[in-house]
């Protein structure tokens, strides 16, 4: 009985090692992420790892669309709206 609790304390204990691990490696890439931001140092030591990330995907999508202009999907397209009849816009 004593080697079984002895054997899970182990285990429990590296799955929280491995845990700590893995989240200190997490942590480590947003951060580097972070530091890739156009923004101040002052401010991106700050964000939380949302905000990394949210702030991440909004700054490629501005970068897009700078190199690229409105996406295809936001594009008008010429003619009537759809589901409308010519003679309704008279």
């Amino acid at each position: 009985m004593i080697l079984k609790t002895s054997l899970q304390a182990l285990r429990k204990e590296k799955s929280r090692d491995a845990a700590r691990s893995r989240r200190g490696k997490e942590n480590f890439e947003f951060y580097e992420l972070a530091k890739l931001l156009p923004l101040p140092a002052a401010i991106t030591s700050q964000l939380d790892k949302a905000s990394i990330i949210r702030l991440t995907i909004s700054y490629l999508k501005m970068r897009d669309f700078a190199n690229q202009g409105d996406p295809p999907w936001n594009l008008r397209m010429e003619g009537p709206p759809p589901n409308t009849s010519v003679k309704g816009m008279e």
